[in-house]
């Protein structure tokens, strides 16, 4: 039997518990749910002084959509219909912070009479926020697991391209529908083998399967196109990607392959290439037999040129009959002149000695000399603005012979009322820009770009339109070099042709 001395001695320990604990709220409530009690673990996390809180209703401790639903009143329902209730859920302290809490309301009677209730509070925040970390990093897990497994899926479907995976040695870890249908293996037959086998044996003997996973290493990537083999020994062109696959730690843990069949357009580009080929042996013996031809006729023209000249200069002949020879001597010298334009426009096509610095200035002054017969007829006034540092690398008979294309139809087509030329040069993007400008009639702009073509003139049934070899000529002469060829023209504003030739050599 206790004796009550001892009965009041452990109510007394008790007490003394309750109270000193701290990270517990103990407290007890009266029937309404009033703070009749308040420990130093309640003090600490809910942030009340006992003078503060003591007297309050308990509903001071819950957010307002609990206090609005009644939710502290159902708790204390609960309790005493369950003879406890528990829960977790958010409580709010005095600075307004809120916690999560695991809430114990247990009844409390006194011989059979309800006299209130106790209630214990821990603050389980830590692991609340833990248990949320866990679970987004559980969601997160699954969304990865979703797209590898998807991704899995993708690569294992692709018909267009064999996807693979090697060891660190490149040895086949794994293998899509789109490698079955490319090389021809299958799974079962491939896992496990190293990659080289998709080689020739000409590559497996250089070591190329192991320098492409060397550079891929290295590098991170590795790409090129070349010749593989299948299954059953026909060869494939293949576009080929290996990357490095590593680990978090930097550690190489393999490569991933990537190949596609290129084989449609490597014998596309492969027939353009040939047919390029063989248009420029063909431009070639086109230039060689216009070249012939042209050098074969000049003789007989120049005879037949010298023997209407003495017709039509003979004072025995009827005056009719001089006319005739007249007009023999002009077709004559039509045809030789088209004939030396000719030949120019074939020579322009071929091979050039090699290049030098040449003063654009310079060979303009001796252009003008050559034409000062010309330029005269026509009582053109001729302007030069061109600097004396102003270089091309070019053959200089070649500047020679585009300036004198483009300064000579200038003076032609230039106004006759008051004919202006000039010719000027300036730098552009590391070169010169040379450029010869006339105040003629100029040309619509449809015709801008056939000029350039031999045999196209903008001049129709003008007699100046000359025989449609002279912009040609100066298209392949800047094409030998790697220039620009262009005009800048509207119809009744005059004409500016220019071109570019680089001043030096490319480096690298």
């Amino acid at each position: 039997m206790v004796e009550p001395s001892d009965r009041a001695s452990g109510q007394r320990q008790l007490a003394l518990l309750v109270s000193s604990a701290v990270d517990y709220a103990i407290f007890i409530l009266d029937v309404d749910g009033h703070v009749l009690t308040w420990n130093a673990g309640a003090e600490r996390m809910q942030g009340y002084s006992r003078e503060e809180i003591v007297g309050c209703h308990f509903s001071t401790f819950y957010t307002e959509p609990d206090v609005a639903r009644g939710h502290p009143a159902d708790e204390l329902r609960l309790a005493l219909r369950d003879g406890r209730y528990e829960e977790e859920g958010w409580r709010v302290r005095k600075d307004g912070s809120r916690f999560w809490a695991n809430v114990v309301i247990t009844p409390l009677y006194d011989e059979g009479e309800l006299v209130g209730f106790g209630k214990v509070s821990r603050d389980l925040t830590g692991r609340r926020h833990a248990e949320e970390e866990l679970r987004a990093r559980a969601r997160e897990l699954e969304r990865v697991n979703a797209q590898l497994a998807e991704y899995r899926q993708l690569v294992s479907s692709v018909r267009d391209y064999a996807i693979f995976m090697l060891d660190v040695s490149g040895h086949i870890r794994s293998w899509n529908l789109g490698a079955e249908h490319l090389k021809g293996y299958r799974a079962d037959e491939v896992i496990g083998r190293h990659f080289s086998l998709f080689y020739s044996d000409a590559d497996r003997e250089r070591g190329h399967p192991a320098d492409e996973l060397r550079i891929a290493a290295q590098e991170g990537r590795y790409e090129e196109e070349g010749w593989r083999f299948r299954k059953d020994g026909s060869r494939f062109w293949a576009s080929v990607t290996i990357t490095a696959m590593r680990s978090e730690d930097g550690r190489l843990d393999g490569f991933a392959k990537v190949t596609r069949d290129l084989t449609a357009r490597k014998e596309a580009q492969d027939a353009l290439v040939r047919a390029l080929e063989e248009l420029r042996e063909a431009n070639e013996e086109l230039d060689r037999f216009a070249s012939v031809a042209a050098h074969d006729l000049t003789g007989p023209l120049s005879t037949i040129a010298g023997f209407a000249s003495l017709l039509a200069d003979s004072a025995a002949l009827p005056s009719n009959e001089k006319a005739y020879a007249g007009h023999i001597l002009t077709s004559a010298e039509r045809l030789l002149a088209m004939l030396h334009a000719l030949l120019a426009y074939a020579r322009a096509g071929a091979s050039t000695p090699a290049p030098e610095q040449v003063r654009v200035a310079t060979v303009a002054r001796e252009v003008l000399d050559d034409l000062a017969g010309p330029i005269a007829e026509h009582g053109s006034d001729v302007t030069v603005a061109v600097p004396d540092e102003a270089t091309v690398l070019a053959d200089p008979t070649d500047v020679r012979a585009l300036l004198q294309n483009l300064i000579s139809n200038a003076v032609k087509f230039a106004d006759p009322r008051d004919p202006q030329v000039s010719i000027a040069a300036e730098p552009e993007h590391g070169m010169w820009r040379v450029a010869v400008e006339d105040n003629g009639d100029g040309i619509a702009e449809a015709d801008q770009r056939r000029i350039f073509k031999p045999f196209d003139r903008a001049g129709g049934g003008d007699e100046r339109a000359g025989y449609g070899l002279g912009l040609a000529i100066c298209q392949r002469l800047v094409d030998r070099y790697g220039g620009a060829l262009g005009v800048e023209s509207a119809v009744g504003q005059g004409s500016r042709f220019w071109f570019t030739i680089a001043d030096r050599a490319p480096t690298g």
